[in-house]
């Protein structure tokens, strides 16, 4: 078992490597004198920092979890990505989903980051928007908002329509006895973050004076996005 961990720590470590020899990258934070004064004298910055340490391995566990395939040798996907890894642009994309992973809300959403960078390493293709998007909303993403974003784009489902109203989510909400401010709040994250286009619509045909008639054709309107369909495919996975 040991063996098999330090396999993984070197072949993490020479991703690493990779990554800041193409982007000349230097950690130089821990390294800070200050920093490091404030850790050797303060029991309480070095309760913190255990603790964070613990959250960090959390989250990086959900992740190389999503990160592997049929249960094969984690060192060995490690080994595709650094292979992977063959500009700036790539190494640039990496580090900064690193940086995602670890600054997330979510062991939920770093497991499906994981997953995502899986397939792309996979497939060797050319990052797409998509992918950028879905990865980008994750970070901000908490569990409850993973579950959420999954009843918000069954309502598409439900509908059959590429576009829906929010008094289709409302009922949904309603139906369900589900947790509307809850919803409602990652609605509004999903617009945010462009999984979702938000638009407005109105019909001009009523009357200007009818005021009633007016308000209930008056709609918020979301389409989901390119970004947003490839993120419900991965929620669907886990």
């Amino acid at each position: 078992m040991k063996e098999v961990l330090k396999d993984e720590s070197n072949a993490l470590e020479k991703t690493l490597e990779k990554i800041s020899n193409l982007l000349e990258v230097k950690n130089s934070i821990l390294d800070n004198d200050y920093v490091q004064l404030l850790g050797d004298t303060s029991k309480i910055i070095g309760l913190f920092r255990s603790a964070s340490e613990l959250i960090l391995k959390k989250k990086f566990e959900s992740f190389l979890k999503g990160f592997s395939i049929n249960e094969k040798p984690i060192e060995i996907q490690l080994e595709k990505l650094k292979e992977y890894i063959d500009d700036e642009t790539k190494a640039e994309f990496v580090a900064d989903t690193f940086s995602e992973i670890l600054l997330s809300n979510s062991s939920k959403a770093c497991l499906i980051m994981g997953t995502i960078l899986k397939d792309i390493v996979e497939m060797r293709n050319d990052l797409k928007h998509e992918e950028l998007i879905a990865i980008n909303a994750l970070k901000d993403f908490y569990d409850v908002d993973i579950s959420n974003f999954n009843i918000i784009q069954s309502v598409f489902v439900e509908k059959s329509e590429e576009k829906i109203g929010l008094t289709d989510i409302l009922f949904k909400i309603k139906h369900n006895n589900l947790d509307d401010i809850s919803v409602l709040m990652t609605l509004d994250k999903a617009a945010a973050t462009q999984l979702l286009f938000k638009t407005s619509s109105v019909d001009m045909s009523t009357e200007v004076n009818d005021f009633e008639n007016r308000r209930k054709e008056a709609d918020d309107f979301y389409v989901m996005t390119t970004g947003g369909k490839l993120l419900t495919k991965y929620i669907s996975r886990i």
